[in-house]
């Protein structure tokens, strides 16, 4: 083996460090993961082997979770839906055939009722709108007769048969 030149050694190496300060400096290292999964997984066998099959029978959903396992579905609950604490039995339940039957006979008066209430006011507002469109439709038509004029000039301007004949200018002479 070579000689290791002394300027090459660190100081590190002489120095002495105090182990209050640096618990893990210099010493060996920590236990790992592995080292604790080891022991809890002895604890829980051990454990397993007293009061395994008690706690199975009694609680499944527990034993599986300490095995870190899937709960099976033999042991799995299957949910069923709850109704809401405030719900109340309807009236028609309570009572006879009979009282049922008028109670029906009456709803379905009153439905009707509403419904032609319903199409009887839909009814309205759609001759409202057609009598609508009919307004616009005719004031479209009416517009061209309707505008705006200016008031200075007179009226008949250029319009009376003798002005207009006069301005126009006769290529021909008359006999």
């Amino acid at each position: 083996m070579s000689k290791i030149d002394k300027d090459k050694i660190s100081d590190f190496k002489n120095n002495e460090v105090p182990n209050e300060n640096y618990s893990s400096f210099c010493m060996k290292t920590k236990p790992n993961n592995h080292y604790f999964t080891r022991l809890i997984k002895g604890e829980v066998e051990g454990f397993m082997n007293v009061c395994g099959d008690q706690i199975k029978k009694e609680e499944p959903e527990k034993f599986f979770s300490i095995m870190n396992k899937k709960l099976p579905k033999k042991y799995q609950v299957k949910p069923f839906p709850a109704a809401p604490v405030n719900a109340h039995i309807p009236p028609q339940s309570k009572l006879t055939p009979e009282e049922l039957k008028a109670e029906m006979e009456r709803e379905k008066q009153v439905k009707e009722e509403k419904n032609k209430k319903y199409w009887d006011k839909k009814c309205q507002q759609h001759l409202k709108e057609k009598q609508a469109s009919e307004r616009m439709r005719m004031i479209e038509k009416h517009k061209q007769y309707i505008y705006w004029t200016n008031p200075f000039p007179s009226i008949n301007q250029n319009r009376l048969g003798s002005s207009k004949v006069m301005q126009k200018e006769k290529n021909y002479e008359y006999y």
